[in-house]
């Protein structure tokens, strides 16, 4: 009879260990909020970290930088946040939900167009062709850019009657204003529009797509920030992490993937 109570008693015991085990185990999980436009580089960066940690587990989530933004301010706990600008990080910051922050990378701007079509050799050619356009929403980084990167070009233009034009053009030719790059991207390769702005990174030479450079003295530099969050429950792991992103081997990575290295402190 006792050793009866025993055997119950110890199970009862192993069966709390082990409750206790998981659930330690998915608190401990590191919860990032990245960027879409990081999905590729990331993936492989984290394939590394865990692979190197092998206690560490990593959970992101990948939306446009402002709809992380919403769904952190609707509650939504997280370790890491990836943002494709400075603005939404700057608005968690005001509310002391970010303890630090570094940029990480850097990107900029191309133009892509279905290889179905005739390749333009610039904006203008483009702007002058009858494509359909696709680029971000304004709420979104890339879009926001990719204003900025319109209006320095049409301040390169003298003629102010020329200049009007081509702005109607732009507007025109825009079919969609999208919530994410890669969404962009991807209608672009599918050949739902004829043409898009997205960044850099985002070209891969297997896709159905040409690349169209955008010249320096009107591209738009894109800087990327990591901010770690105040309340981080897995705040040993989330550092951890946070190193790892900033570190030569991620460097490398990021660089494999079309996007700008930066050294720590930049």
């Amino acid at each position: 009879m006792r050793n009866a109570k025993r055997k119950q008693i110890l199970s009862c015991i192993i069966l709390i260990l082990i409750v206790f085990t998981v659930q330690t185990s998915a608190a401990a999980a590191v919860r990032v909020m990245a960027a879409a436009s990081l999905q590729e580089p990331l993936n492989e960066i984290k394939e590394r970290f865990e692979a190197e940690n092998i206690n560490s587990k990593l959970e992101i989530n990948y939306a446009g930088s402002q709809a992380l933004f919403s769904q952190i301010k609707l509650g939504i706990e997280f370790d890491l946040f990836l943002s494709a600008n400075l603005y939404y990080l700057d608005q968690l910051k005001k509310e002391n939900l970010v303890a630090k922050d570094e940029i990480f990378a850097k990107n900029e701007l191309i133009i892509i167009i279905n290889s179905r079509n005739k390749k333009v050799a610039n904006l203008e050619q483009l702007l002058n062709s009858d494509y359909s356009l696709l680029i971000g929403a304004e709420s979104v980084p890339v879009g926001d850019y990719t204003v900025k990167m319109l209006d320095q070009y049409l301040k390169s233009v003298s003629n102010k009657e020329k200049r009007q034009k081509l702005k109607n053009q732009f507007d025109s030719a825009v079919v969609s204003r999208e919530f994410d790059v890669k969404s962009v991207l991807n209608k672009v390769e599918l050949g739902a529009a004829e043409a898009g702005i997205v960044y850099l990174s985002d070209y891969n030479q297997d896709k159905n797509i040409h690349k169209v450079e955008i010249p320096a003295e009107y591209n738009i530099e894109a800087s990327y920030y990591l901010g770690l969050s105040q309340q981080s429950e897995a705040e040993s792991e989330a550092v951890k992490f946070y190193n790892y992103i900033l570190s030569p081997e991620a460097q490398k990575i990021f660089g494999e993937y079309n996007f700008k290295q930066v050294k720590r402190n930049e």
